[in-house]
């Protein structure tokens, strides 16, 4: 089967990196991947043979450096058109979208062809709701990356029969599990990952702080968030620590590169992640692939990955009482920590592989090909 996977955003994004990585798994049970993505950087090759078995074309569309997803808007014509042009050559046997502009662009070339459309629906740019709704109406099938999205998507008129849930995968190779020498005897070493943005809850993490003793916390946020609303955040953040008299146990590191996460991960006993919303999960899915316990908030893709009192504890967004218990208890009992550590790393290693993702996805690509027939 050939597929073609677009999306609008670039780079090391949580996104972009799932793209790659369901290229990646196509590739290797024997598909013919080729990755849409737009051209942010001028040594960039315009097209890539990549050593993982899959192509990557990059589109240019408008000048080539990064740029925000509101100025990317104003290329989705542009975008559509060489589609068309790329399909007129040799057409896909199914495009696969990520990102609302890319749904866009891609319904508009495919319906010249007859190209069957799949989209994943991630949480819209308020901004885009409406789009994304219309883009979801007109593809053929709509994989929602959690159930939680599943109700969302049927209140927007979208049949149940054209959802599929298929959750976000992650890499197995490499991950060290539970137990691992950098982690230090002491002070329970509780690690807060992802965005550095005032609706992620690491306010709420460092409110329960001060009911959580013999801990310390390390909050960092990987490089693609990066911007200056970060530097405010993690700012904020800091001085919220010192008025709560914790900022002997809390660091904000602000700044992560890949290499950093790792060792972040490696170090940690536990991860914590409260976000407000959660499309992917992703991050707790890279703590439970280390064999760590995940205190999360009951939302989103999150209440799917975290089975609460088999891989670790859900919470309500916000709950700071909820949170510091729970930590509480993380911080209190080591063995349950390492129960908890090797059922994530089991559940995982099941559920949240690239190539059982590409094979739940592969199904999805299936039922739309018999159904357009």
């Amino acid at each position: 089967m050939r597929i073609a996977l677009v999306t609008s955003h670039t780079g090391t994004t949580a996104l972009e990196t799932a793209v790659a990585g369901l290229a990646r798994a196509l590739a290797r049970s024997g598909h013919d991947a080729v990755v849409h993505t737009r051209r942010d950087a001028a040594h960039l090759a315009e097209r890539e043979h990549t050593p993982d078995g899959y192509e990557v074309v990059r589109v240019a569309l408008g000048p080539a450096r990064p740029m925000s997803a509101d100025a990317a808007w104003s290329y989705t014509n542009e975008l559509a058109r060489f589609l068309n042009r790329e399909w007129d050559k040799r057409p896909p046997d199914i495009a696969h979208t990520y990102g609302t502009m890319a749904g866009l662009a891609a319904l508009l070339a495919a319906r010249e062809h007859k190209i069957p459309v799949v989209h994943t629906h991630n949480e819209p740019d308020p901004e885009r709701e409406r789009v994304e709704r219309l883009v979801c109406r007109h593809a053929a099938h709509v994989v929602a990356p959690s159930n939680g999205r599943v109700t969302g998507l049927c209140r927007m008129g979208i049949p149940r029969s054209r959802i599929t849930v298929v959750p976000a995968g992650v890499d197995l190779d490499g991950q060290e599990t539970a137990g691992t020498a950098a982690r230090r005897p002491g002070r329970v070493s509780l690690l807060g990952i992802g965005e550095l943005r005032s609706g992620h809850g690491f306010d709420t993490v460092v409110a329960a702080m001060a009911e959580v003793r013999d801990a310390r916390l390390v909050i960092a946020a990987p490089v693609e968030t990066l911007d200056r609303k970060t530097g405010q955040e993690a700012k904020r953040l800091r001085q919220f620590a010192v008025r709560l008299g914790v900022a002997d146990r809390v660091s904000v590191a602000g700044t992560a590169t890949p290499s950093d996460v790792a060792a972040l991960l490696r170090s940690a006993d536990v991860v914590v992640t409260t976000p407000r919303q959660d499309s992917s999960g992703v991050y707790a899915l890279e703590a439970m692939g280390h064999g760590l316990p995940v205190v999360a908030s009951a939302v989103g893709a999150l209440a799917d990955a975290v089975v609460d009192g088999v891989t670790g504890r859900l919470v309500p967004p916000g709950d700071v009482p909820a949170l510091a218990l729970s930590l509480r208890e993380m911080v209190a009992e080591p063995a349950k920590r390492e129960a908890f550590g090797t059922a994530g790393a089991d559940r995982v290693r099941a559920r949240y592989g690239w190539d059982r993702v590409a094979a739940d996805t592969l199904l999805v690509y299936q039922r739309v090909e018999f159904v357009s027939a």
